[in-house]
């Protein structure tokens, strides 16, 4: 690629641009690459590049809010948009953020910071940082990439500490274990969810105890991070998380604000700065999940709530089912814990469903785990996630081709795993009660994308629901990132130039994003588009429809290289007129119109109906006329033949005739000689 190519490609916003051969890699964090940047008005001005590595979904749609925001406590992102790094890697999302220039907090920590006492360190973090949470959650928006590795001193004095990027992957992955909340570190780090201000700021009541202890619990091994969580789930997440630190009452009543895991009872904002004016109240002591009567043993080990147990029960799937059963968590349920409508809705899943091996056994303890820990992750074989946090797994679980992932959750929303916590709500809370029926209703909406198979539809189309900002998959246009419908048109004009006429140029990706992005939801309104009927004729017509009523969102847009490869694979199309004529004409018609690019004007000479209409009138008339004349014929030949049988006998009777008179002379003759 030239340099003027490579420039062009590496700007964003037309005026910031990213440098490929700068590499920043002491900024680098899981799937974000860091490179250098520059403003190209201010040249003076440092800026970093953080470009986010493929296979992972981003958070643009954020992106203008996070630009609106100039808190200390936040780095300031100045821009955001696609480009293409030269890596040979295809187009990705990248941000310009302000370059922090007093580096990392972490490494700080370890050296200058070990001699800060408490309440200094308290001061020096939470201030800006809390400014810059409620400035994000007052636009309706989480971090949720709250970590040491992510806290930078933004000037070269290391007087202001501040966050760093928060859009280039899914919400939640890139926290360690330790800083979300026990409900979401029980999910895939994809499938944690958006969240909001409530896990915001329990991560921060995390970084907090992490920066007093100088280090981050559970990050050593995966076995240090599942004894990490076992201990959350029975001892609590304060406990947990502090029980190695030293500090004061005062730090340890903030933190144990923070750390509640009763999301009702965790700090907020207002409680955080009250403390830091000097106001030190202490946080609630019972910070731990609602503990049962009783405890139930499962393999060995003594559970004592709901969320424990499920865990557990989910980390042993095929164990778990006959243990539900034989062991009638129903009945512990409802007396130990005390809840009786959850242990009769355990009962019921057991009821209906099959509890045996399988994929019927999978989906009854998916529903009697779902019910036994409605706040917790929807759990099914390997798979775990938050309701919220459906769709950044979805889209990852594509990305990394990861089939038994995607089959998984295609299986939960069939089952309707979402809408089981959701009938759990409290009848007599009618604000949640109303929430709660939103989000049933958008649940069987997606149950229905994926129960139906047609093309359009299917996982693919909750893939894109979810992800309104997600680019468009397909293998065809990938590279291109294609974000709207004319940019994937764009793209596959594009693609048309190596195409074959054997490859299709619409799939299953495709054809999800186009009718997503159209807002078509009901398979009947892409029914006459996508399925126009059997065979090749009709899939390669339902091909230019779908791509045609694309084209109609934005008609400037012209593509004549895929009208092109569209007309190359229109020959079963042509072939299906009956009329010569026609079918001549149609050749010729695609040919001169395929150079505009206007894919509504190959459409209207192959998809006519007045067009189709005479034509089958025409061939009706052909066949009359046929028949007509083939009666004619018949008839004509018919007629021949008697005529000749007439002739035949006539002939015959002649000759008799002339035998007999030849006959009678002979008789004659004889008879005169005689005399």
């Amino acid at each position: 690629m030239s340099e003027a190519g490579q420039n062009e490609h590496t700007i964003i916003g037309g005026r910031y641009r990213m440098v490929p051969g700068v590499r920043l890699e002491e900024f680098d964090r899981p799937h974000v690459e860091a490179f250098g940047a520059e403003d190209l008005r201010e040249k003076d001005r440092p800026l970093i590049a953080l470009v986010a590595r493929r296979g992972r979904p981003v958070r643009d749609d954020w992106l203008r809010v996070v630009r609106r925001i100039d808190q200390p406590g936040l780095l300031r992102t100045v821009e955001g948009g696609v480009i293409d790094p030269g890596d040979g890697k295809g187009r990705r999302f990248a941000v310009i953020l302000e370059r922090p220039l007093g580096g990392r907090v972490i490494d700080w920590l370890k050296t200058d910071g070990q001699n800060r006492d408490d309440l200094e360190l308290s001061r020096l973090l939470l201030r800006p940082l809390i400014a810059a949470l409620k400035a994000l959650h007052d636009a309706r928006m989480a971090h949720r990439t709250i970590s040491l590795d992510n806290l930078y001193f933004a000037d070269l004095a290391r007087t202001r500490i501040a966050l760093g990027d928060c859009l280039c992957g899914p919400p939640g992955e890139g926290q360690p274990i330790a800083f979300e909340s026990v409900e979401r570190a029980a999910a895939l780090p994809a499938g944690r969810g958006e969240g909001g201000p409530r896990e915001d700021f329990f991560a921060l009541g995390a970084l907090f105890a992490s920066a007093l202890a100088r280090q981050v619990p559970g990050l050593e091994s995966a076995d240090a991070a599942a004894d990490l969580m076992r201990r959350r789930l029975e001892r609590g997440s304060y406990v947990a998380l502090t029980d190695r630190a030293r500090f004061g009452t005062d730090v340890g009543g903030l933190l144990r604000g923070l750390l509640s895991d009763n999301a009702e009872e965790r700090w907020g904002y207002e409680e955080v700065r009250a403390w830091l004016d000097g106001r030190r109240s202490i946080g609630a002591m019972h910070s731990t999940r609602p503990q049962a009567a009783r405890s139930f043993v499962f393999k060995g080990v003594e559970h004592t709530n709901a969320m424990s147990l499920a865990t557990a029960l989910a980390q042993q799937w095929r164990e778990s089912l006959r243990v539900v059963i034989d062991e009638k968590l129903d009945g512990w349920v409802a007396r130990a814990i005390g809840d009786e409508r959850r242990g009769n809705m355990i009962t019921q899943a057991i009821a209906a469903g099959r509890v045996d091996a399988g994929p019927g056994g999978d989906a009854t303890l998916a529903r009697v785990l779902a019910a036994l820990d409605p706040d917790g992750p929807l759990r099914l074989r390997h798979v775990a996630v938050m309701k919220d946090g459906l769709g950044p797994l979805i889209a990852v679980a594509f990305l990394d081709d990861d089939r038994d992932t995607r089959q998984a959750m295609a299986e939960m929303l069939m089952e309707g795993l979402p809408m089981i916590g959701l009938s759990l709500v409290d009848p007599n809370d009618q604000t949640k009660r109303r929430l709660a029926q939103s989000e049933m209703a958008d649940f069987m909406r997606l149950r229905g994308f994926v129960a139906e198979p047609m093309m359009g539809f299917g996982l693919e189309r909750v893939l894109y629901d979810l992800n309104p900002t997600l680019p468009c998959l397909s293998p065809l246009v990938a590279e291109a990132y294609p974000q709207t419908v004319p940019d994937l048109l764009m793209a596959l004009d594009h693609r048309a130039r190596g195409a074959g006429r054997g490859t299709a140029p619409v799939d299953r990706h495709i054809a999800a994003f186009i009718a997503t992005r159209l807002s078509i939801s009901y398979a009947g309104a892409l029914r006459g588009v996508v399925v126009g009927g059997d065979g090749e004729a009709s899939e390669r017509l339902a091909q230019l429809n779908l791509l045609s009523l694309a084209q109609e969102t934005e008609p400037q847009t012209r593509v004549p290289m895929l009208a092109r490869w569209l007309v190359q694979r229109l020959g079963p199309v042509v072939q299906s007129y009956n009329g010569k004529t026609t079918r001549e004409w149609m050749e010729k018609e695609l040919e001169r119109v395929a150079p505009l690019g206007s894919l509504s004007a190959l459409r209207a000479i192959v998809d006519n109906p007045e067009r189709r209409e005479a034509d089958s009138r025409g061939m009706a008339n052909a066949r009359a006329a046929h028949a007509q004349l083939s009666f004619g014929i018949r008839r004509l030949n018919e007629t021949r033949a008697a005529r000749r049988l007439e002739a035949q006998n006539f002939g015959r009777q002649v000759a008799a005739m002339l035998g007999y008179m030849i006959l009678l002379g002979v008789l004659a003759a004889l008879t005169l000689g005689d005399v």
